[in-house]
């Protein structure tokens, strides 16, 4: 058995328990029934109505904080994630960012020792692309 295992390239724990199955076993992964998914569906497209940036992620704690409030068990925000993906109602995502040309290499200078630096700046990301730094 283990020169089998070695030559499929499996572990003999994973064949034992594929071996001892029941024969009616079924992944409970594979095969959800899509009345589920509808009644998922609806409920995504009622709480993304109002707020359509709402991602995956806000749109099952939404779902879920209705569930609980109704005595139901909570979605886990995979299946949440993969319903929403395959009807096309995921954001899409965002642009990455380009990193500035300046050379940051840690240090800081201050003009005399013990001396504390700190900076009143900050950045606008704008709708172009561009980012605008107020200092």
């Amino acid at each position: 058995m283990k020169s089998v295992c070695s030559a499929l390239g499996v572990a003999r724990s994973d064949l034992h328990v594929r071996h001892h199955r029941c024969g009616d076993w079924q992944d409970g992964r594979r095969g959800r029934m899509p009345a589920q998914d509808e009644a998922l569906l609806a409920d995504l497209r009622r709480h993304i109505a109002d707020l359509p940036s709402y991602g995956y992620r806000r749109a099952g704690a939404l779902l879920n904080r209705e569930r609980r409030s109704q005595g139901q068990g909570a979605l886990n925000h995979k299946r949440i994630y993969g319903v929403m993906a395959r009807h096309q109602l995921l954001l899409p995502k965002a642009p990455k960012r380009r990193h500035s040309s300046r050379v940051h290499n840690g240090q800081v200078s201050v003009p005399m020792s013990n001396m504390r630096w700190c900076s009143d700046g900050f950045e606008i990301k704008c709708d172009s692309g561009e980012t605008v730094t107020a200092i």
